[in-house]
């Protein structure tokens, strides 16, 4: 279920209706990035202005771009009008898996290890056509992203939907310790309903990454939709859960 946490312009991960949350931190640490997919939140160009149209014409897009589009489309009307595509390039690099990102970082129940360096996945990493945009609400403050992918290789998509259920089940909180910082992940269910993949967990401890995350990720025919957001307080109303599936399921009506 797919991503450092940038000072949000127009970020990767998005909220809807909560408009009144504290500034995210700056990226930073030596921690794999959100545990979801590592490179998502790396600190993008900033746009020169709000959008919420792509710069494709209809004909240009391919249907992933399209998807994502319509997501963020959707997103603008719940609050989020800042929106950027990312660019081929940067999915190049966000479909190349991470590694040793666990480095020098001993984790607690030691079992829980794997799992949790196995969260650093996207949809992107499937290695077929794939796009993403990623959008924030106007003050800037809660960060968002719908990324699509095509699904060619379905056992892929399933191996990770059951590394995000091992760690809600077996892995429900882990420490990180590292060489300068100690971390607590606190995995949970949202408990939204019709999804095939979803995951909030919160991340706690002394250094710059304190955030709160929740992920929905759902396929439909040969494509995958994963809606992100991130913010440094709760997530958890129940209108922001709303929001990310009101976006998700918009999403997945156009496939």
């Amino acid at each position: 279920m797919a991503a450092k946490l940038w000072k949000v312009t127009a970020v990767m991960l998005a909220g809807g209706l909560l408009l009144s949350s504290c500034a995210a931190p700056e990226a930073g640490g030596d921690m794999p990035d959100d545990l979801t997919h590592q490179k998502a939140t790396e600190q993008p160009a900033q746009p020169s202005a709000q959008s919420t149209a792509p710069s494709n014409t209809a004909e240009e897009m391919t249907r992933a771009q399209f998807i994502a589009s319509t997501g963020s489309v959707i997103a603008a009307t719940l609050g989020f009008p800042n929106s950027r595509q990312i660019s081929a390039e940067e999915l190049k690099g966000l479909a190349v898996p991470p590694t040793d990102t666990l480095k020098d970082v001993v984790v607690l129940p030691s079992q829980c290890s794997k799992p949790v360096e196995e969260l650093n996945w996207s949809p992107a990493q499937m290695g077929t056509e794939a796009a993403r945009t990623d959008f924030t609400n106007e003050a800037q403050n809660i960060a968002g992203s719908i990324e699509v992918a095509k699904v060619t290789n379905r056992q892929k998509l399933e191996d990770h939907y059951k590394t995000v259920l091992e760690i809600r089940t077996e892995c429900k909180s882990v420490k990180l310790n590292g060489l300068d910082f100690t971390e607590t992940l606190k995995f949970s269910s949202p408990g939204i309903s019709d999804v095939e993949s979803q995951l909030y967990y919160t991340r706690t401890g002394d250094s710059a990454n304190a955030r709160e995350s929740l992920v929905l990720m759902q396929s439909k025919g040969d494509y995958v939709v994963m809606v992100s957001f991130m913010s440094t307080v709760s997530l958890a109303e129940q209108q922001f859960n709303d929001v990310a599936k009101t976006i998700l399921d918009t999403a997945v009506s156009q496939l």
